[in-house]
């Protein structure tokens, strides 16, 4: 069985692989495609790498002979676009993931190691799911993403949305808790969802913002069903994880408190931002 030194092309302190051997895993990784942000993210990994070339390596795995990529997708598809423009890449710089990981560890470094764009509510919510289809319970999924076990459960379930509302969440028209309530508020009927929510936006727009807010609905009936009193129990709870964490600087006249990407999404849906 072929190894990642036999496969590479060359090495320095790294493995230099050819990217147009490196294989994704069929609905492996969780960014969608068609989601306007990812692709202006690409394009901005494009003019970089035309410069200056892929500097962050690829991360992946041998799989029967196979070269598998686990982490810098991005990355990954900025190269093969440009390859395809005709600009020539030899390799790419590759290191492999330690030799106990398992499905489920690739699955989770779409989060835990992400550290390029951040995924989307509902693309966390595909590795979610993913997680929960190898037998992981939503506690332990909370855990080990720092999120609390409500926030998983409202990621997960917008992926009981239609997809033409979920198309609302990814093109940043509105946010998930806004088109989840006004979703439920309809029991369920899509047709007069999307008639509030495509109102909501308009009038926004009419406002100069491109996203709209629970008080764009007629009469604002979209309006938040989180009660002020589970909001002040969450800032608190924000404040001491912060405190116990030595994430809080107030030793200058600023006081500064700094939240990881998912209590702060977790904060946003809240307040409906």
């Amino acid at each position: 069985m072929a190894n990642i030194k036999e496969l590479s092309v060359g090495r320095t302190d790294l493995y230099r692989v050819d990217p147009k051997i490196i294989q994704t895993k069929p609905d492996w990784n969780s960014r969608d495609a068609s989601d306007p942000a990812n692709a202006e993210h690409i394009a901005g990994l494009k003019a970089s790498i035309r410069e200056i070339g892929v500097k962050k390596p690829l991360v992946g795995y041998v799989e029967n002979d196979v070269v598998y990529i686990s982490d810098g997708h991005c990355r990954l598809a900025a190269v093969m676009q440009l390859i395809s423009e005709g600009v020539e890449f030899k390799s790419v710089p590759f290191i492999t993931e330690d030799k106990a990981s398992n499905e489920a560890d690739r699955i989770f470094s779409q989060i835990v190691h992400n550290q390029g764009k951040p995924l989307t509510g509902i693309e966390q919510a595909k590795v979610f799911k993913r997680l929960l289809d190898l037998g992981w319970l939503q506690k332990d999924i909370a855990a080990k993403s720092g999120m609390s076990g409500g926030r998983v459960s409202q990621l997960l379930e917008l992926l009981t949305l239609p997809v033409i509302l979920q198309k609302f969440i990814t093109e940043g028209k509105a946010s998930a808790s806004m088109v989840l309530n006004t979703f439920k508020k309809h029991n369920g009927d899509v047709a007069l969802t999307v008639a509030e929510l495509t109102g909501a936006v308009a009038v926004a727009a009419e406002a100069g913002r491109k996203r709209a807010m629970p008080k764009d609905t007629e009469g604002g009936e979209g309006k938040s069903t989180t009660p002020r009193s589970n909001l002040k129990s969450h800032l608190k709870e924000l404040v001491a994880k912060a405190y116990a964490e030595e994430r809080i600087d107030d030793t200058e006249a600023m006081v500064t408190m700094s939240l990881n990407e998912g209590d702060w999404a977790e904060l946003m849906e809240m307040i409906d931002y």
